[in-house]
């Protein structure tokens, strides 16, 4: 899968609808960087529970333009209780490249990932959210974890809430935790373990940008897990609560 191109006109891979005030190409997820059409083949897996759903793509050819592919959609929950009208539309969609990117020359300056949910605090619809997580790898003896959640928060707001049931850690040791094991954190609960894979980003300079449906150029890169690749090594994961 990647972004197709006809003449000048892209066609997103995904977007969805925005909110007033904000054209359609600023919520657009590209598959691939550049302007030209590749056939881009990606490893998919597809995790769901009751709550939320993770889409993990991972490039396995022309790696030089394709995108890993990292979409988020689901519940979230708030740290602070919420009128219940309030509470029950916090959900959204969090993809590996920022939505609103509007400004081709600085828009790679800012390293936040950003998606939306379904209502802000104040009852906005369709309102922009930061969404992230740390790679910082566990002590590695002593059955010890250094595990946090995916945390959305809003630059006026400040921190609302987490992902549902969705952690990430960095293993000292991976062997020791095998892709699809179970890791008992005690009274935090029992995660299922998904090793993800660690993935460069086109690095030439095409690799810096992608074409929307519009025609226009926007310069961003994805943004998920602090970068494509681990600081000091160690086995990156995303857990799911069971």
């Amino acid at each position: 899968m990647g972004m197709e191109n006809s003449g000048d006109t892209a066609v997103p891979d995904l977007w969805v609808n925005p909110p007033s005030g904000m054209d359609k190409f600023q919520t657009e997820t590209p598959f691939m960087c550049y302007s030209s059409q590749y056939n881009i083949n990606y490893k998919w897996t597809v995790i769901t529970n009751e709550d939320i759903i993770f889409i993990h793509g991972e490039v396995m050819n022309n790696t030089t333009v394709g995108y890993p592919v990292r979409i988020f959609l689901g519940k979230c929950q708030a740290l602070e209780t919420e009128d219940p009208a309030i509470a029950n539309k916090f959900y959204g969609i969090f993809p590996h490249m920022p939505f609103a990117v509007n400004d081709n020359n600085n828009a790679d300056q800012y390293d936040t990932p950003r998606g939306f949910v379904r209502t802000s605090r104040n009852g906005s619809e369709y309102a922009l959210y930061n969404f992230s997580t740390e790679s910082l790898p566990s002590p590695g003896i002593g059955s010890r974890y250094y595990v946090t959640p995916f945390m959305i928060y809003h630059p006026q707001e400040g921190v609302r809430g987490e992902f549902k049931g969705m952690r990430s850690i960095v293993f000292k040791n991976g062997i020791q935790h095998p892709d699809g094991s179970i890791l008992d954190l005690g009274t935090d609960g029992k995660f299922y373990v998904f090793h993800v894979v660690d993935q460069d980003y086109p690095n030439s300079d095409t690799g810096r940008y992608y074409n929307h449906s519009n025609g226009g150029v926007m310069y961003s890169r994805p943004k998920f897990f602090h970068g494509a690749r681990l600081l000091g090594g160690g086995q990156r994961a995303v857990l799911f609560q069971i």
